[in-house]
């Protein structure tokens, strides 16, 4: 017999969000920072249960920094996926460098690498072939590439999503 309570997951699919502003004020409450990133143009969506597109400049994350260094995600997107079905997702997550124990030094390799962990929620069209994103519990996994060289692609970041079954 199946353990009713185990977890199990399915890649669904990857975006890859291309950036187009950044700005920061602070420090606000906490000693936190309140932060803005745009979308920018050509943000890709691929996978075996998804394929589209950003809309560009769509949306934004509006992130919150902590005096801890934790990064609060808080994004608002629209999808267009390939059938020109619109979608809306919220993003929450957190992101943070790696942990270091008590007395590492900063030249020390982290015990723990860089977290980029999120939950999405998407509002799609309640018929169709995308219903399953309104019912479904999605996990991401995220990594951030930044442009370092005109010759590099554009500041991004790539996420890797989950459905949970």
């Amino acid at each position: 017999m199946t353990d009713p309570l185990a977890l199990t997951y399915e890649h669904a699919f990857d975006i890859q969000i291309n950036f187009d502003r950044r700005w920061s004020t602070g420090p606000i409450y906490g000693g936190a920072v309140q932060g803005y990133t745009s979308v920018g143009e050509g943000s890709v969506i691929t996978g075996p249960l998804l394929n589209g597109k950003l809309v560009d400049y769509s949306g934004a994350d509006w992130p919150v920094v902590r005096a801890d260094h934790v990064v609060e995600l808080n994004a608002h997107y629209m999808i267009e996926a390939d059938d020109g079905a619109l979608i809306y997702i919220r993003n929450l997550g957190y992101v943070h460098r790696p942990l270091r124990t008590q007395g590492q030094g900063p030249d020390e390799p982290a015990d723990v690498p860089a977290y980029f962990r999120c939950t999405p929620y998407f509002r799609a069209p309640e018929n169709g072939p995308h219903a399953w994103l309104n019912r479904t519990v999605i996990v991401g996994v995220a990594q951030r590439r930044p442009q370092v060289d005109p010759n590099d692609p554009p500041d991004h970041s790539l996420f890797r999503y989950y459905a949970i079954r």
